[in-house]
Order: C-alpha cells, then sequence, then structure tokens
C-alpha cells in the first residue's frame, strides 16, 4: 500500500514511483495505430511547346448534329435483327427462304382473261387453218391446257433457281394460263410478213412475256427465268412430235 505523503503536491499524490522510470505501473499505452500520411499526387506534368494540341486529330468534316441511333428512335424505326447465319448442314436439301412467286391467291381475272384469250385463238386458228377448222381450235384448247400445266412446273423449278417458293399455287396456275392464252391468240393471227410463223411467234413470245411480268408482278430477271425454263420444257415435249412428223414424212412416197 503505497504510503501517503501530506507535504507532497497534490498532483504527485498516488503515482506510482515506478511510473517516471517507465514501469509496469504508469498510464496505459495507446494501442490504436496513428492515421496514415495521406499519400501525395505527383506533380502535374509541365506543358511543352512541341507537344501535340488537344484538336489535332479531330476530323473537321465529321456529323456531330446526327446520331442513327437517336434518329431511329425519334423516327420509331424497329430494331432489325439480324438473322444468324445458318449451319452448313440445315442448307442440304433447304426450300427457297425469298418472297413468293405467287403471293396473292386471286384467280378470277386472270382465269377470265385467259379463258376470252383462249376462246380467240381457237376462232383465229379455225379460221385461219389450212384444213379441218375443228382439228386446230381443238389444238388451241389442247394446248392452252398443256402449256398451264408445264408453266406451273417451270414456275416451280424457277422459284428453286431463284431461291423463292412458289407461294399460292392456285394464283401461279391462273396467272401462267393467262399468259399462254395470250400467246396463242397473237400466234393463231395471221400477219402477212413471211410465210411461216416467224413474226406471230416473236410477237406472241412479247405477249407472254409481258403478261408474266405484269400479271406476277416480277422483275424482268424473274420473269425471264420462268419464261426461259418454260420455252426448255415445252422444246422437249414438242420434240416427240417434231420426229413423229419427220418420221411420217420420210416414209410416204412421192
Amino acid at each position: 500500500m503505497a504510503e501517503t505523503d501530506p507535504y507532497k503536491p497534490e498532483s504527485e499524490r498516488g503515482r506510482d514511483p515506478g511510473a517516471s522510470a517507465g514501469g509496469l505501473g504508469g498510464d496505459p499505452i495507446p494501442l490504436e495505430p496513428s492515421e496514415p500520411e495521406p499519400v501525395r499526387a505527383p506533380p502535374p506534368a509541365r506543358a511543352r511547346i512541341d507537344s501535340p494540341g488537344l484538336l489535332d486529330d479531330f476530323d473537321e468534316d465529321a456529323d456531330l448534329e446526327s446520331d442513327p441511333e437517336v434518329d431511329r428512335i425519334v423516327k420509331g424505326i424497329p430494331v432489325q435483327s439480324r438473322p444468324a447465319a445458318p449451319a452448313a448442314a440445315e442448307l442440304v436439301g433447304a426450300e427457297p427462304a425469298g418472297e413468293p412467286l405467287s403471293a396473292s391467291g386471286a384467280w378470277r381475272l386472270p382465269v377470265g382473261i385467259g379463258g376470252a384469250a383462249t376462246i380467240g385463238a381457237a376462232v383465229f386458228a379455225g379460221i385461219n387453218g389450212a384444213n379441218v377448222a375443228w382439228a386446230h381450235v381443238l389444238n388451241v384448247i389442247y394446248q392452252a391446257g398443256m402449256h398451264t400445266a408445264t408453266g406451273l412446273g417451270a414456275v416451280f423449278a424457277a422459284g428453286l433457281l431463284l431461291g423463292r417458293p412458289v407461294g399460292r399455287y392456285d394464283g401461279a396456275a391462273a396467272r401462267m394460263f393467262m399468259a399462254v392464252a395470250v400467246f396463242l391468240l397473237v400466234h393463231s393471227v395471221d400477219i402477212p410478213l413471211t410465210a411461216g410463223k416467224l413474226e406471230e411467234t416473236l410477237l406472241g413470245g412479247a405477249a407472254y412475256f409481258g403478261a408474266l411480268v405484269l400479271s406476277f408482278r416480277l422483275p424482268p430477271r424473274d420473269a425471264a427465268a420462268i419464261g426461259g425454263v418454260h420455252f426448255g420444257i415445252a422444246l422437249v415435249a414438242h420434240f416427240g412430235s417434231m420426229l413423229a412428223a419427220v418420221i411420217s414424212g420420210a416414209g410416204t412416197t412421192p
């Protein structure tokens, strides 16, 4: 027990004698770390006279008044996502995925025009026929039906070449019937320019091509593809009759 000296000052009374000497009885040593010194930023580099300017790389012709993204949002244009490229396995046997060749299924007007043209072609064929008028009339009707069927096959084959599906087969058949009937009408008219049917065939082909472009609403390139395939099919179908005519002519006695 520490002795109390009444003659000591109040500031030294009750103090441990070893406190001044750094003993254990002194004031506790603070354990909290002191605040770290703030990190000082390096001094800014001094500007040099030969250093490049801030606007040296700026394009003076740059359009800063319009932004495509902002214009698209203001005009309300929807974002069109780019379709992913199909895998190689999906391309094998894939069906045409473009716009259809015959998007409309309306058939009454083309069939009406084709029917009227077929009747006119049959009448002109019967009048201008060398003999057996009724056979020429039936031949026109037969040609109209057969070439309409082969024309529908030509539309399908041309769609595969162009990467476009047929669409409405009823509308395609009606429009092809009209084009074939227009050709037969012009071809049956007798134009006295040459002895054969050259001018009638050329004018009929032009009428057929115009009917394809107008009725199917196709660009000339696509209409030419359909007409080319159709002409090839018709030539193959007519090749047998040509051979039969040659054989029958060779077997007759002069």
